[in-house]
C-alpha cells in the first residue's frame, strides 16, 4: 500500500503542471479569488501570511505559503497589491515560486452600490527535482525549471442593503494567456483558463454577532470546485477582541473547520480539512492544516490646519 501511495503521489506531483495553488481559506486572499476585491478591504493596508500543509499522513507534505501586502486607495479609487507564493509538492519537489501584482479601480455607482475592476499579473518559476525519486531502471535525468507569465482579470460588485447587511460578489477569469507548462517542451501542455465566481453576505445578526455565508465556484476545463462556507464572529463586550468560528464544505472532497481570534489590528485563524473524498481510506480522513495571520492598519490622517484670519482694523 505504501509503495502504491508513493508511486501515486510521484505521478501527481509530476503531472500537476496544469494545477493551481490551493488554499482552504480561499477568501483570505484576493489574489487567488478575484483581484478586484482589494478595492473593498476595510483598512488602508493589509498584510496576510497564509500557510497550508496537506497529505502529511500518507507522503511528504505538500506545503503552500503566501505572503502579501495590499494598499487600498493609494490614489483616490486606485488600489494595488503584491503577493509572494511558494508551493512545494511531494518527493519530486515539484515547486512553484513567484509573484503576483494586482491593480483595481473602484467605480462608485451610487451611495449603496460600488463596482470594482481588477487586473492581475504574475511571474512564476516551476521546477522538478529527480534526486529523491527511485526508478526501476537507471535514469539519466536532469532537473527541470522554467519561467512563465500569467495574466488574469476580475470584476466585483458591492451592494449595501442597510447598516447591518451588505453583499460582495464577483467573477474573475484566470490564466487568460494560457502559459506553457510542459516539462518536455510540449507546447500543447498549458495552464488552462479558469473562471471563479463568489458571493459573500455580511449580516449583523445582533449588535455583537456577525454572520458571513459565502459560496465559491471555480471551473477549469474538466475540473470543478464548489465550496459553501459559513463564518461567525462574536465581538466581546467592552473589548476590541473578537472570536470567530467557521465551517465549510468543499463538494465531494472535504469538511473544513476554522477558529480565530482578533483585535482591532491583528487576526489569527487556523483551519483543518477532514477528507471525505474517495481517497479518505488512504488518508484516514486527514487532510490539510492551515493558518492565516492578518495585520491591518490605516495611514494617519493629516488634519488640515486653518490659518487664523486677520481681523481688519477700522479707524
Amino acid at each position: 500500500m505504501k509503495i502504491f501511495l508513493l508511486i501515486f503521489f510521484i505521478i501527481i506531483s509530476i503531472s500537476a503542471q496544469g494545477q493551481d495553488l490551493h488554499f482552504s481559506q480561499i477568501y483570505r486572499s484576493s489574489f487567488l479569488i478575484n483581484p478586484a476585491i482589494n478595492s473593498f478591504q476595510e483598512n488602508d493596508y493589509q498584510f496576510v501570511l497564509q500557510r497550508r500543509s496537506q497529505w502529511a499522513s500518507v507522503t511528504k507534505p505538500f506545503n503552500t505559503t503566501s505572503l502579501s501586502v495590499e494598499r487600498k486607495n493609494f490614489l483616490p479609487s486606485h488600489s494595488y497589491g503584491t503577493q509572494f507564493l511558494n508551493d512545494v509538492a511531494g518527493d519530486s519537489k515539484f515547486t512553484t515560486t513567484g509573484f503576483n501584482f494586482s491593480y483595481s479601480k473602484l467605480v462608485n455607482i451610487s451611495e449603496t452600490h460600488d463596482l470594482s475592476l481588477g487586473v492581475l499579473f504574475g511571474i512564476f518559476q516551476r521546477s522538478v527535482s529527480y534526486t529523491s525519486l527511485i526508478f526501476n531502471q537507471e535514469e539519466n535525468r536532469s532537473d527541470i525549471n522554467f519561467w512563465f507569465p500569467d495574466f488574469s482579470l476580475g470584476i466585483s460588485n458591492k451592494l449595501i442593503f442597510s447598516k447591518i447587511t451588505q453583499l460582495v460578489s464577483g467573477i474573475s477569469l484566470y490564466h487568460l494567456n494560457k502559459p506553457k507548462q510542459s516539462l518536455s517542451q510540449d507546447n500543447n501542455v498549458r495552464l488552462n483558463n479558469k473562471t471563479n465566481f463568489f458571493s459573500s453576505l455580511s449580516y449583523f445578526w445582533k449588535d455583537n454577532v456577525l454572520l458571513k455565508p459565502t459560496i465559491f465556484y471555480s471551473y477549469k476545463t474538466t475540473e470543478q470546485e464548489a465550496v459553501i462556507m459559513l463564518d461567525a464572529k462574536y465581538f466581546l463586550a467592552e473589548s476590541e477582541i473578537s472570536l470567530s468560528s467557521g465551517i465549510s464544505y468543499r463538494w465531494k472532497d472535504a469538511i473544513i473547520y476554522s477558529f480565530g481570534i482578533s483585535n482591532r489590528d491583528v487576526e489569527f485563524i487556523v483551519s483543518y480539512d477532514f477528507n471525505v473524498s474517495s481517497f479518505s481510506e488512504a488518508t484516514n480522513n486527514k487532510g490539510g492544516a492551515e493558518f492565516v495571520i492578518i495585520y491591518r492598519w490605516d495611514m494617519p490622517k493629516k488634519e488640515k490646519t486653518k490659518l487664523p484670519l486677520e481681523c481688519p482694523k477700522y479707524m
